[in-house]
């Protein structure tokens, strides 16, 4: 459970900072790269712990749709596996390149559990390539650091200013939602 959100929200808003500035150097230092893994992986942790803890955001952020650019599985592809999973283009199809908008809690979840991660800073884009053990086999998985930039920041400074509780009247079960406006939280459940 998340008591206070600042404290999850200011590194998100740092971290964003940090990722625009290293991710759109040629060269990175292993320290570098480091500092960066660690900022997406905690990163993207906290945007799921924000998303699923009461009240820590508001509706639109929780409905954010994140455009993702996938590429699907090479039909004569091995299964990935620990010992080939860098080579992604023997992998996967990288002359299709598909592109739809995703919502946040499923890039969250698969960058949290992925078992492809590379950073890209070439002809693809800067961003991140990844999959997760459960989609491996399936499609890889693009998000670019603009779009990681703006997740962070809009995630990071989203403070709500009203929580509507109630216990439902039927299963005695607390209820909670932030409400979209002035209007709606007058409105009750």
């Amino acid at each position: 459970m998340i008591t206070e959100s600042v404290f999850w929200k200011e590194p998100l808003v740092a971290g964003a900072a940090l990722i625009r500035d290293f991710m759109d150097r040629e060269e990175l230092s292993d320290d570098e790269f480091a500092q960066i893994e660690r900022e997406l992986f905690i990163g993207f942790y906290s945007v799921r712990k924000l998303l699923e803890a009461t009240g820590k955001v508001s509706n639109s952020t929780r409905r954010l749709q994140v455009s993702v650019t996938w590429y699907p599985k090479r039909l004569d592809a091995p299964l990935a596996d620990w010992y080939n999973r860098n080579n992604i283009c023997e992998l996967y199809e990288m002359d299709d390149r598909r592109s739809e908008d995703r919502d946040l809690l499923y890039v969250a979840h698969r960058l949290i559990h992925s078992f492809i991660f590379m950073l890209s800073g070439d002809d693809d884009g800067h961003g991140v390539f990844f999959t997760s053990d459960h989609d491996k086999d399936m499609r890889l998985n693009f998000v670019s650091t603009a779009e990681i930039v703006r997740i962070f920041e809009i995630v990071g400074n989203d403070y709500p200013s009203k929580l509507h509780c109630w216990r439902d009247p039927q299963t005695g079960e607390m209820k909670w939602r932030v409400p979209e406006d002035e209007e709606d939280y007058d409105a009750g459940p």
